[in-house]
């Protein structure tokens, strides 16, 4: 028996390409003299697309809908960029099947509609589907999901499916480190398609007999893994990758119906807020007053590069804000000392990004930009900082109002290791819009 295996991970709502992967499954699939599967591996939904925004990513799941797709899992973007309600209804009207082992309610129940495996029985082969997804604990547990050790997950469903299954299929969304490791620590594993961590293989690899494949991101690829099995055993495996370059070109409108879809007014008078990555404008002004309002917080710390548009026009949309806040950030609320604090301001004054092209850590723009400080200031030749006019003492506590970009090390390392409160599920966006309301 032979089976290929499609597959898709990390499209991050680039709609467009995974548009031209679909018109290549639908055409290529049926020529196929042998069954064939299609999965995609998480992080399909990104709401930095206005119609995924729209929609809350229900039309990313019509569209693997529209592609048959037969399994899928979810990313750290499903989990934590939506409601705890959003992700319990999100598959409500999907026609394939959802697993994910390693995320639950605090009833400890798997979202509506997920498994924690998932077993295909093809020409009397059994085939075990387990996925997990990345441990971002603390986001989750700000939306009231609990995620667990992605490794031990994996383990228990293993164990628990003892006898039930002839082939196994790892479906991870936790990156290509942890899936060396799986190769190593479980080597009955027959197969692990990746992701989170945009990697590929162009021909897959293979690792302690693991076959591990992965098809990047962006709907850049679409993986084909193709399975020779014989008495329920696999004797050859091979993995290899379609270029979207190479796929049907198609023609699309996503985001025409994203603009339409998020065509409210929020302000209904003509509006001018500028946007610069290298001065304080009244719209980074606001963003910041905006944040620091909404995490009751001393003091505020945010990057002018936040602001990925301008707008200068008769009124403000939905899309309007949208477009000028596309990422998937949160505000946060972060202790530290008052001496930690001045060492944040001293670094936020070398502007050591000012004009870095910045990605990843849920940033959607381009130039970092510069730091602005709110309710905070400084007298550097006499090395004396302030908040609210107050001399900042280094021994007292303060609440920091700031960014979740800005926890995980890149930018300020000593803040990754601060107690830190995530405010989800508003993004900054939401939290600029309900500021510009009182203006």
């Amino acid at each position: 028996m032979k089976l290929t295996i499609y597959h898709t991970n990390d499209i991050h709502s680039h709609l467009h390409e995974y548009a031209r992967i679909t018109e290549y499954l639908i055409q290529e699939r049926p020529k196929l003299q042998h069954h064939s599967l299609y999965l995609d591996i998480g992080d399909h939904v990104d709401l930095s697309a206005p119609v995924t925004e729209a929609t809350m990513g229900i039309k990313n799941v019509e569209l693997l809908n529209a592609a048959h797709c037969d399994i899928a899992t979810i990313g750290n973007n499903e989990g934590m960029t939506i409601s705890h309600d959003a992700l319990n209804t999100l598959y409500d009207n999907a026609t394939f099947d959802v697993t994910c082992a390693n995320v639950f309610d605090e009833q400890g129940r798997l979202p509506r509609n997920m498994s924690s495996s998932f077993i295909k029985v093809i020409d009397g082969v059994r085939i075990l589907f387990i996925a997990a997804t990345a441990p971002f604990t603390p986001f989750y547990r700000a939306l009231d999901w609990i995620v667990t050790n992605p490794l031990a997950a994996i383990k228990d469903e293993i164990k628990a499916n003892e006898g039930a299954y002839d082939l196994l299929v790892i479906m991870s969304h936790v990156g290509v480190f942890f899936d060396e490791k799986l190769c190593q620590e479980i080597p009955e594993i027959d197969l692990i398609l990746g992701s989170h961590t945009h990697h590929y293989f162009e021909n897959g690899e293979i690792n302690n007999g693991v076959l591990m494949a992965a098809a990047g991101k962006y709907g850049h690829f679409l993986g084909e893994v193709t399975l020779e099995i014989e008495n329920n055993s696999i004797i050859k495996k091979e993995a290899t990758l379609h270029p979207v370059d190479g796929l049907p070109e198609v023609e699309t409108h996503f985001d025409e119906e994203g603009k339409m879809l998020l065509n409210d007014s929020v302000i209904d008078q003509p509006i001018s807020l500028p946007r610069r990555t290298d001065t304080i404008t009244q719209t980074a002004h606001i963003l910041a007053e905006s944040i620091f309002e909404f995490t009751n917080a001393d003091c505020t710390i945010i990057n002018a590069g936040l602001i990925v548009n301008g707008i200068d026009a008769e009124r403000l949309t939905e899309y309007d804000i949208h477009q000028m806040l596309p990422h998937p950030i949160n505000a946060v609320r972060i202790r530290l000392s008052g001496l930690e604090l001045k060492n944040i301001i001293i670094k936020s004054q070398k502007q050591e990004y000012l004009n870095e092209h910045a990605q990843g850590l849920g940033f959607r723009g381009n130039i970092f930009g510069g730091y602005i400080l709110y309710n905070l200031g400084f007298i550097e030749s006499e090395s004396r900082y302030f908040i609210n006019g107050e001399l900042i003492h280094d021994d007292e506590t303060y609440i920091l109002g700031t960014i979740d970009m800005y926890t995980f090390g890149r930018y300020f390392p000593t803040l990754k290791d601060q107690p830190t409160d995530y405010l989800m599920p508003e993004f900054l966006r939401d939290i600029f819009k309900e500021k510009l309301l009182e203006y």
